[in-house]
C-alpha cells in the first residue's frame, strides 16, 4: 500500500474525509512505519557491503552511509562474533590492542557524519577485506526507487507489505486518539500489535529460514573459574 491508499482508508473507516485529517493521518503514518521499521530485522532492511581493511586496524569506519545498524561481520572467509564491550574491557582487554587473529568485534560510537564504526578484538596482522551484514536506514518505494526516506509522498510504497495491514491499524489507532475517541484508539492499538506480530511470523514461516543459538568463549573465561565459583 501506498501513503496515500493508507490515508484513505484510515479516513474511510473514522468517517472523517477531511483534509485536516488527512494531514493528521500523513503524519501519523511517517512516524508509525518508522516504528515498524525499527521493530524487526525485516528481510527487505537487511543488506551487505565490503571494504579493505590494513593491517592492525583497530577501529573500522564503515564508509556505506545507509548502515543504521550492524547485523554480522566476517573477516575474510571467516565470521567473527560480536562482544560485549565493557566485560572485554575488563576481562579481556589485551585483545584491544595485540594483532593476530580477529575473533570478534564490538560497535563503536558513530562518526561526527553518522558513519558506523566497529573495533576488531585483536586487530588483524594483515591486510584483508570486511563483509558485514546490516540493517539499512529506513527506506520507501518512490516512483519505482528505493530511495531512503520515511513516508512522505502520496505515491510512496512502504518496503514491507507483510506488515500494511498492521501499519494501518496503527494509523487508525492513533487517529482515534486524535479524535479523543481513547477506547476505541487503546483497542485498536492492540488489534495492530497482533497484526504486526503475525507480520512477523509471516517472514520467519513463509520464507527460507533457520534459527540457532550458540555460545562462544572468547577466552575470559577457564574452567578453573566454573569449578572456584561451585566451591562458593
Amino acid at each position: 500500500m501506498n501513503l496515500d491508499e493508507i490515508v484513505n482508508t484510515v479516513k474511510t473507516k473514522i468517517h472523517d474525509t477531511s483534509s485536516g485529517a488527512a494531514a493528521a493521518a500523513k503524519t501519523f503514518a511517517a512516524l508509525r512505519y518508522k516504528m515498524v521499521w525499527d521493530t524487526q530485522l525485516w528481510r527487505d532492511s537487511l543488506a551487505m557491503t565490503s571494504q579493505a581493511v590494513p593491517a592492525g586496524t583497530q577501529v573500522v569506519t564503515l564508509q556505506e552511509p545507509t548502515v543504521d545498524l550492524i547485523v554480522a561481520v566476517a573477516i575474510g572467509d571467516q565470521g567473527i562474533t560480536p562482544a560485549n564491550f565493557e566485560t572485554t574491557f575488563i576481562s579481556a582487554r589485551e585483545a584491544f590492542n595485540v594483532s593476530g587473529q580477529t575473533v570478534a568485534f564490538v560497535a563503536v560510537s558513530r562518526t561526527n557524519s553518522g558513519l558506523s564504526r566497529l573495533r576488531l578484538l585483536s586487530p588483524p596482522s594483515a591486510a584483508t577485506t570486511l563483509h558485514v551484514l546490516y540493517k539499512s536506514k529506513i527506506r520507501v518505494i518512490r516512483q519505482g526507487q528505493s530511495i531512503f526516506s520515511t513516508l512522505t509522498d502520496d505515491g510512496d510504497e512502504s518496503v514491507i507489505p507483510a506488515a500494511d495491514l498492521a501499519l494501518t491499524a496503527l494509523v487508525e489507532a492513533d487517529m482515534l486518539e486524535y479524535k479523543q475517541a481513547y477506547a476505541k484508539a487503546q483497542a485498536k492499538q492492540s488489534e495492530a500489535l497482533t497484526l504486526l506480530g503475525v507480520a512477523r511470523n509471516s517472514e520467519r514461516s513463509q520464507a527460507a529460514s533457520r534459527f540457532e543459538i550458540s555460545a562462544e568463549s572468547l577466552g575470559e573465561w577457564t574452567r578453573d573459574d566454573w569449578d572456584s565459583a561451585g566451591g562458593i
